[in-house]
This record gives C-alpha cells, sequence and structure tokens, in this order.
C-alpha cells in the first residue's frame, strides 16, 4: 500500500511517500523561504506533491492512501493542508488517515527511557505539547494535547523527559531553567515534522480500515483561533 503523508502544521512543511512502511520519497522545506501567503503555501505543496509522485514514475492515482497531519499548529497551515488532502481525496477516491500532529513528532524518537514530550510553539507564549510514552518502539500518549505556558506543562509532566520538536528553539531555555539537567533536548533536523512519520503512523490506521469521512473532517486545534474569539466576543 502506498501511502502520500502531508504535515502542514507548522512553517517547516514536509512530505513522504511510503509503500508499505518502506520510504520511496521525502521532501521538507521551510515555506518562510517563500511569500507567506496562503495562496503561495498552497501552490508550493501542490508542486511539490506533483514532483514527488512524477519523480517515482507515479500518478496521484497510484497512491493508494493519503494522510493528513491534523493538528494541532499553525490555522492557516493545516487549514491549506486539509484542503488539499479533501481535494486529493474527492478528485481520486483515495481515502484519508488523520494523524495528530503532535503523535507524528513523538514517532521520531522511539525507544526512549524517558518519556517523549513533542512541543510547537503555539504562540501567546504558550506550547502544544502531550507526554508520549516510546520505550517498546510504539507511541502511547499519556496526556491530553495541551495548549499550555511552559511553566503550566511542566506541573503536568514527569520530571525527567525528553522534548523534541520546532518548539525546542522557542522554549528551551525556559525549560532548562524549570527542570534543569532533567530536561533532555532533541534538535536539529530529526526533530522537524516529518512527511514520513505522517505516512506511516497514517498507513497502520488504513491498513485497519480507519479512514475519515471527507465531509466531517476537520483539524486538530486545541483552542480557538483568533477569528472565532472575536467572533465570539461580537455576539
Amino acid at each position: 500500500m502506498k501511502v502520500l503523508g502531508i504535515d502542514t502544521a507548522t512553517m517547516f512543511a514536509s512530505l513522504g511517500l511510503i509503500e508499505d512502511g518502506k520510504v520511496l520519497a521525502c521532501v521538507k522545506f521551510d515555506i518562510r523561504g517563500g511569500q507567506v501567503l496562503n495562496l503561495s503555501y498552497s501552490e508550493v505543496l501542490l508542486s511539490w506533491i506533483d514532483y514527488i509522485v512524477k519523480s517515482l514514475n507515479l500518478k496521484i492515482s497510484d497512491v493508494d492512501g493519503l494522510a493528513i497531519s491534523i493538528g494541532p499548529g499553525s490555522f492557516t497551515g493545516l487549514r491549506i493542508g486539509l484542503a488539499t488532502v479533501k481535494g486529493l481525496s474527492f478528485a481520486t477516491g483515495k481515502p484519508i488517515a488523520a494523524v495528530p500532529t503532535l503523535d507524528a513528532l513523538a514517532s521520531l524518537y522511539i525507544y526512549s527511557k524517558y518519556p517523549v514530550v513533542p512541543i510547537l510553539d503555539a504562540k501567546k507564549k504558550e506550547a502544544y505539547a502531550a507526554v508520549y510514552d516510546t520505550q517498546d518502539g510504539k507511541i502511547k500518549r499519556l496526556s491530553p494535547y495541551f495548549a499550555l505556558t511552559p511553566e503550566s506543562l511542566v506541573e503536568k509532566i514527569p520530571k525527567e523527559v525528553i522534548f523534541l520538536g520546532p518548539g525546542v528553539d522557542v522554549f528551551k531555555k525556559i525549560f532548562e531553567k524549570l527542570i534543569g539537567k532533567k530536561a533532555h533536548f532533541i534538535d536539529g533536523e530529526i526533530s522537524l515534522p516529518s512527511g514520513v512519520a505522517v505516512a506511516k503512523l497514517g498507513w497502520e490506521k488504513l491498513k485497519m480500515g480507519d479512514k475519515e469521512d471527507l465531509a466531517s473532517l476537520i483539524p486538530l486545534y486545541i483552542r480557538e483561533s483568533e477569528a472565532e474569539l472575536k467572533r465570539r466576543y461580537v455576539r
């Protein structure tokens, strides 16, 4: 089964194409390298999807399933990624698997003896995060998905943990101050969102027949967007 995984939850977009767990292609790019506009992000994403498929002498119709990083993350990025995948699914009839962004990040660091805490910058001095056990090579979520300040997050996680994800660069000094040497960090390329990770988790779901309803599928925001807050305030 060939599965195309797409992660647009942050400014580091990533695509991955796998076949029965084997990686066929992987692309990562910083969307901030171009215009940070909805249309530009959409165009870049579609161009890379087309590039990956054609580079393997395939057509999008040859892909058996689509996996999308569903959130939390950038509201704009999530909407663009989901709209793109829904369009591809509608055009090809291929099923969609929704993969929580933090689950995909946690799967990048398995067999860890410490709990793994992937973090994303949620803005407003908050982090998106969750706690995972990965000791047996699989991810097991031990907490809800959080949107909290680093100080509040520390109160809800084990004392010795491994942090990874794009949020490490933003919150590393704060966690070092709060936890000290019991805060371990994975940074660099391995800590970036991965379309391959999304594809692999999506592949596992699709194998079990776990596919999303196209009409009801929405992003996992965790908290309301600014637009939603303004609408509620006006009412």
